[in-house]
């Protein structure tokens, strides 16, 4: 039998600079991306007809949905097993746990792949009717088939290996940035220079997935080396001086990493469902043009949950390290700290795409201002989404995949049923009140789950503060402008800067008392070394990693944290260790 190998680093201190750092670069990755992703709906909006808008958002939602259930989840995965040996001193399983992970990824998809190209006519004949329309299907189902291995494989190299091993910069850099920032530049060239369509559209948003396995690749095999020769030599000291070294046995290694992310992939493909099907059920149902316009309104609503899925990305090192080592506490303070960084930085977005829906779609064209009432359920149903935090992402990486899977497929079954109730009769509104129940379904079971399963609590003082602050101190001032000004664009430009300024003011003013001033810290410190590599000093100072003074309860340091022989208490339910 193996024995649990003991805990390496966790200063608290030291543990949440690095989230904030990671948070900050997060964020601005965040920012390329919803960028690029506003850049790609307006130029498909601007420079396709109607028809071929809905199927270009189409083909790109089933193309998703298909990447992800070929991911199996790995990707998160990934996340949790390697910040779990880094953070316990198994650098010698890094290698084995990825091929683990990757072999099976890639036989998958290239097998589905070849599967789709083969059967494109077929399957293109049972999803349309029309035989000109079935062909046109057909060749974008052949165009799209090979990139699926190559959406899959970035995917868990970027979104999963790089993370696991703390390359947030090799991830924010590629998945982040060159992704979404080319693919709208590559569309205006290949439409406007060379007179492409659909599919020459489709073609260049499919082609940047070259660069990114290339390069995923190389980053992830030199990062492995790295931490394999850095983990022999810290085992060479620790002999040499008499301590006793980690027992992690190879044997099992696939085993225990598929029982643990299994789960997860099922949970991912009951996610990817509920953020696309509903566009495909739009296409279905009430046509592809109404299908587009949904797509480009629903778009604007994932754009805004880019600084949520920064602030994910940073903590799930973070919080696989603190589970790993039996740190519960510090996990909770985590996923704190966290999610008041997600309410304060997006909840002004969705309070401003609410009241100033219609500005925002006549953005893309005229013809999608239809898509605002749908646009402000969506934002108005984000604003308690967010609230809960990350709640998903702390459940994977305490090992609850399971749960996760459960709440996602709830959340699934729910959409499903509201939308084929109501999509018929309402359209796109429907869709909207659809997809905002399955997203508040989903968060509210997490956070259940957190609070009765694990004892982590989402919510404390500074979380319902900055809460109240953003819609008193946003939400008011905006909402004024419009009943003085309406909603032009010129009135949403001028609404937008008067709320920002009341806020900015309002948030540098409670900054220290609601644990901000970390994220501004961590854009003028160098980065310490990572938590989950176990080379913390302890010496960090950011002092969104205390609480302020009328909180002590809510302080941690070295001698309060848990003893570091005890065992997670996550273990019984197996872990990737």
């Amino acid at each position: 039998m193996s024995t649990l190998p003991p805990p390496v680093g966790g200063d608290p201190a030291a543990t949440r600079t690095q989230v904030a750092r990671h948070g900050v670069l997060g964020l601005a990755g965040a920012v390329c991306t919803g960028a690029g992703g506003f850049a790609l709906t307006f130029a498909v909006g601007r420079l396709l007809d109607d028809r071929a808008t809905g199927e270009f958002f189409s083909a790109v939602a089933a193309f998703t949905i298909a990447t992800t259930v070929l991911l199996l989840g790995a990707d998160t995965g990934l996340v949790r097993s390697l910040s779990g040996l880094r953070a316990t001193g198994g650098q010698r399983l890094l290698g084995v746990t990825l091929r683990a992970a990757l072999v099976p990824v890639l036989v998958g998809s290239v097998v589905v792949a070849t599967a789709v190209w083969a059967a494109a006519g077929p399957l293109a004949r049972l999803l349309v009717d029309d035989p000109a329309d079935a062909a046109r299907t057909a060749s974008a189902l052949r165009l799209l088939a090979p990139f699926l291995v190559l959406s899959t494989l970035s995917t868990a190299l970027l979104n999963g290996a790089s993370r696991g091993l703390g390359a947030m910069r090799t991830y924010t850099l590629y998945q982040q940035v060159l992704l979404p920032v080319s693919r709208p530049l590559l569309l205006v060239v290949a439409v406007l220079g060379f007179g492409a369509g659909l599919h020459g559209a489709l073609l260049v948003w499919a082609a940047p997935l070259l660069v990114a396995v290339a390069v995923a690749g190389r980053d992830v095999r030199g990062r492995v080396r790295a931490a394999v020769r850095r983990g022999d030599e810290k085992a060479a000291d620790a002999a040499a001086a008499g301590e006793p070294l980690p027992d992690l046995p190879a044997d099992g290694v696939a085993r225990r990493f598929w029982r643990l992310t299994a789960p997860r992939g099922v949970a991912a493909t009951f996610e990817v469902v509920v953020t696309w099907a509903d566009v495909l059920l739009v296409a279905a149902l009430r046509g592809p043009v109404e299908a587009g316009v949904y797509a480009a309104a629903s778009r604007f609503v994932t754009s805004g949950t880019l600084a949520m899925q920064a602030i994910r990305l940073s903590i799930a090192p973070a919080v696989a390290a603190a589970f790993s080592r039996g740190d519960r506490a510090e996990a909770q303070r985590v996923h704190r700290f966290s999610t008041v960084g997600a309410i304060a930085s997006t909840w002004p977005v969705y309070l401003g795409m609410a009241v100033f829906a219609p500005a925002v779609l006549s953005l893309i064209g005229p013809r999608f201002v239809a898509g605002a009432d749908a646009l402000t359920i969506l934002s108005i149903a984000m604003l308690g989404v967010v609230a809960t935090g990350n709640a998903n992402t702390v459940l994977n990486m305490a090992g609850k995949s399971h749960w996760a899977a459960v709440n996602t497929g709830v959340a699934a079954a729910v959409m499903l049923a509201v939308d084929v109730a109501l999509v018929p009769g309402l359209g796109m509104v429907g869709a909207a009140i659809g997809w905002g129940a399955a997203l508040l379904t989903d968060a509210a079971l997490g956070t259940l789950e957190l609070r009765r399963g694990l004892g982590v609590r989402s919510w404390d003082r500074r979380v319902a503060e900055v809460a109240a602050l953003a819609v008193v101190a946003f939400g008011g001032p905006a909402l004024a402008v419009r009943a003085a000004l309406g909603t032009s664009l010129l009135d949403t430009v001028a609404g937008v800067a008067v709320a920002s300024t009341v806020y900015g003011g309002a948030l540098w003013v409670r900054r220290r008392a609601l644990g901000l001033d970390g994220f501004v810290a961590a854009l003028r410190r160098r980065p310490g070394p990572s938590a989950g590599t176990g080379t913390g000093t302890g010496t960090g100072t950011v002092q969104s990693g205390t609480a302020p003074s009328d909180e002590p309860d809510d302080r941690m340091d070295s001698t309060t944290r848990p003893a570091p022989h005890h065992p997670a208490p996550h273990r019984k339910e197996g872990s990737a260790l």
